[in-house]
């Protein structure tokens, strides 16, 4: 693979990287103001449900990097991946490696599922989810317990993971978090081509309807 380098390009759209800078603000918060306030804690749960419900859409329809098939790798070339991460001169992406797609479907999974359980979930006392009434309530229970101790204590595990692998990341050369602020990425000279078959303008139209649906349907079911 060629070293050489051109201008940093653009990888990263600035929807994607507020959605990733947004997360961990919204977990402190959420669990900041669990047991607390409880109406604070809907309100960031409610944004952090459309939010994610935004960027599963928008791995679909969204740009070219930020779509899950342009970072999503069968598992052969996952393992590929991390038989050759293992040497001197590791592969280089424009977008997730196939490692880091991997990542962001856990970490995607993990919070859909600390999200979902929290909409069957109570306190016992004054508040519910919006589908709390829409199932048994020994389902409420287990739901309560999944949210407050097992998927709660997973998802920090998954973040820590996460975390971890980005300062590995940086001892190995690669700066993870730079365009993830910036959105450009140094890009090797044998990928400008890759690049620049997806260089494109921010899709207005269908980030504001993708927004809107992700928005509308989050709002719906908390007025369930």
């Amino acid at each position: 693979m060629s070293t050489e380098t051109l201008p940093p390009v653009r990888v990263w759209d600035w929807s994607v990287r507020l959605f990733h800078w947004s997360m961990p603000v919204l977990l402190a918060l959420l669990w900041y103001y669990a047991g607390e306030d409880m109406d604070k804690h809907m309100l960031f749960a409610q944004l952090l449900l459309g939010l994610l419900l935004y960027r599963v859409i928008w791995g679909f329809v969204g740009t070219p990097y930020a779509r899950f098939n342009h970072f999503l790798y069968h598992p052969r070339h996952v393992l590929a991946y991390v038989r050759a991460s293992l040497r001197p001169q590791k592969p280089v992406y424009l977008s997730h490696n196939p490692l880091g797609g991997v990542m962001v479907l856990v970490l995607l999974g993990g919070l859909l599922l600390q999200g979902g359980t929290g909409l069957f979930a109570t306190d016992d006392i004054f508040y519910t989810g919006p589908l709390y009434d829409y199932v048994t309530g020994d389902t409420a229970e287990q739901m309560t317990r999944w949210h407050k101790r097992w998927f709660y204590w997973g998802l920090l595990a998954l973040v820590g993971l996460h975390v971890l692998a980005v300062l590995l990341y940086r001892l190995r050369g690669e700066n993870l978090v730079g365009p993830m602020i910036t959105g450009r990425k140094q890009a090797p000279a044998d990928r400008v081509a890759d690049h620049l078959r997806h260089e494109a303008r921010f899709p207005w139209v269908r980030f504001v309807l993708t927004a809107g649906v992700a928005w509308g349907t989050v709002t719906a079911l908390f007025q369930l």
